[in-house]
């Protein structure tokens, strides 16, 4: 009988980190299958690893002359037994999530917590098989270039400044970032608030070098607003759901962002992302996404090609 391991067992028996083990699965170097929302590895999925783990140290020296694209796709997560989907932590990414295997076509998912740019970069290069990604269709068909692609509308939200309850030191606008008296808590590079922070201070000819906080980076919008309710930061720029858990802040609504689902409009007819495309058009899920985040879903399962 072919046994089975848990996470942690295969991190035991390699000793190595379990989170190690977690990144070979979503790197595709280590295959694995979904038993319930529990991932599995198989002792002949070990094996395979193992054998691929010689070979590769054996010709690593074949590789350093390789482009990167070559470099790229021995990581193909193809191999895995389900779907990648890219994306940072986001209540609507999370509910589609949950909600997936209640279809009859579902396959095993797994989450790679990439934000936007990554996540397009990793889909251009076929390490993910969908990218969740707050883009516009512009940025999306940049970044993706002569591939055809189906995008799926997730939800549009709001997104805004983070700032103390009552707004104490009067914020109004981006021009308040250059402020002595102002501490920005910035995003990381690739992420869609920082690229919609880097476009307006460029169109509006304000020098990142003018702002506080700007080179100190965090990767969540949960952290931004943490480190605004903490007194860390007098400001950031993230979704208003994310507001709401903290009730030491108030939300100042700068604009209105979309979130999609992309991926290489070949795969759209196979049965998983079949199910993916049917569960985020079904009236339960619409109706639970805005219920539970209050996002606009007006156009919330609409498909267009780019």
């Amino acid at each position: 009988m072919n046994k089975v391991y848990t996470a942690q067992e295969v991190a035991d028996k390699l000793k190595i980190k379990k989170s190690t083990v977690y990144d070979l699965i979503k790197r595709g170097e280590l295959s694995s299958s979904k038993v319930g929302k529990q991932l599995r590895v198989s002792e002949e999925q070990l094996s395979q690893y193992l054998k691929g783990s010689e070979c590769s140290a054996s010709s690593a020296q074949s590789y350093d002359h390789q482009p990167e694209s070559s470099l790229l796709k021995r990581d193909y997560l193809l191999h895995s037994s389900g779907l990648i989907i890219s994306g940072q932590a986001s209540p609507a990414l999370d509910l589609l999530l949950n909600q997936l295997p209640t279809h009859p076509d579902n396959l095993p998912v797994l989450q790679s917590h990439m934000n936007t740019y990554n996540g397009l970069y990793s889909l251009y290069f076929e390490k993910v098989h969908i990218a969740c990604a707050s883009a516009s269709p512009e940025d999306i068909h940049s970044l993706i270039p002569g591939i055809p692609l189906t995008v799926i509308s997730l939800c549009q939200y709001p997104v805004g400044f983070y700032v103390k309850k009552e707004n104490p030191k009067n914020i109004r606008g981006f021009s308040d970032l250059t402020r002595a008296d102002i501490i920005f808590a910035n995003r990381e590079k690739g992420s869609s608030r920082r690229i919609l922070l880097d476009r307006t201070l460029l169109s509006s000819e304000i020098s990142p070098d003018s702002i506080s906080g700007y080179r100190n980076e965090l990767v969540t919008d949960h952290s931004t607003a943490a480190a605004v309710a903490g007194g860390q930061a007098d400001i950031a720029l993230g979704e208003a759901c994310v507001a709401r858990s903290f009730p030491e802040l108030d939300f100042l609504p700068v604009c209105q962002e979309s979130l999609f689902l992309v991926m290489q409009t070949k795969n759209l007819s196979t049965p998983g992302f079949q199910a993916v495309a049917e569960t985020i058009a079904s009236e339960p899920f619409r109706r639970f996404l805005s219920l539970q985040t209050g996002y606009d879903t007006s156009h919330t399962g609409e498909i267009f090609s780019i």
